[in-house]
């Protein structure tokens, strides 16, 4: 580990732990990076359930180049752990850790989710001088890490995949390298949340989706997915793209019949999509002549 705290490293990684049993293997998959340059590994501590006996490990174990800073506050910053901030992902932390991290690029990780090797230096170099940078992913079984499938739908860049016309694209926050000096202007959105302390994801994406980016356009995350808390709706999503989960898991007649129903509902609301001309905010149905009505 560096003695050298001050000089300002080539890239950090922000995580943060709320649980115990998963953060030591992400963690060890920033460890095992790749990457010619210093890097600071920052991990906020998000209430009395994080793990605090893995960072203890860990600390033992940081490479040469790497640092580990460690933010314990002692409490969540999470409104549903009794904190102010909306997201039950680590409250403010995001947002706070990015900007105490000692690198102008900012990386992140769940503690649940992995690095491949080459995934930062993949990213140092596809950035640039520009504002952010994203690479694409793996989907995982959370109980087995076992590879299931490149997401080619959801996680895509801007403009792409499932929700490019409903959000412009999206791009998951593990996948992401940031300028914080370039997106400083909206570290904040990380802060933001729904009622139920989700979406500041999409948030964050809709704020830098229109700054200056670039892609790896190669998978280096592993995103794990607990196959039995999947939403009927995501079951549907994978089958669309030739991924059958429920092969996979425990299958009632009504989660069966769900799926089937969202199923549905997407295949037609994809039609209405196609059939569909946006023109300044206003949407015309095609008809099947081909022209506008």
């Amino acid at each position: 580990m560096p003695t050298d705290l001050q000089t300002p490293f080539d890239a950090a990684v922000v995580m943060f732990t709320k649980r115990k049993g998963s953060l030591a293997a992400a963690v060890r998959s920033v460890f095992g990076q790749q990457f010619e340059g210093r890097v600071q590994v920052v991990v906020g501590v998000d209430g009395p359930d994080a793990d605090r006996e893995a960072l203890a490990g860990l600390a033992r174990e940081v490479p040469d180049a790497m640092a580990l800073t460690v933010v314990d506050p002692g409490y969540s910053t999470a409104r549903s752990r009794g904190g102010l901030y909306a997201p039950e992902a680590g409250g403010a932390l995001r947002t706070a850790l990015t900007l105490l991290a000692n690198a102008r690029h900012v990386a992140y990780l769940s503690e649940v989710n992995r690095y491949a090797p080459h995934h930062l230096a993949e990213l140092k170099r596809a950035i640039g001088d520009r504002a952010w940078a994203h690479s694409l992913r793996w989907f995982t079984d959370a109980r087995t890490g076992a590879v299931i499938c490149r997401d080619g739908w959801e996680s895509v860049g801007p403009g792409g995949g499932v929700y490019a016309k409903s959000e412009g694209g999206f791009v998951a926050t593990d996948t992401l390298l940031v300028d914080k000096l370039a997106c400083h202007g909206v570290l904040a959105a990380w802060a933001d949340a729904d009622a139920q302390g989700r979406g500041e994801d999409r948030r964050f994406f809709r704020a830098i989706r229109g700054l200056p980016h670039a892609a790896t356009d190669e998978p280096s995350v592993y995103a794990a997915i607990r196959l039995e808390k999947q939403h009927p709706f995501m079951l549907a999503q994978f089958r669309a793209h030739g991924v059958v989960l429920e092969r996979l898991m425990s299958l009632t007649p009504e989660l069966k019949a769900r799926i089937d129903h969202a199923a549905q509902a997407q295949r037609a609301h994809a039609e209405n999509a196609r059939n569909t001309l946006s023109a300044g905010g206003v949407d015309f149905a095609i008809r099947r002549d081909g022209e506008p009505r």
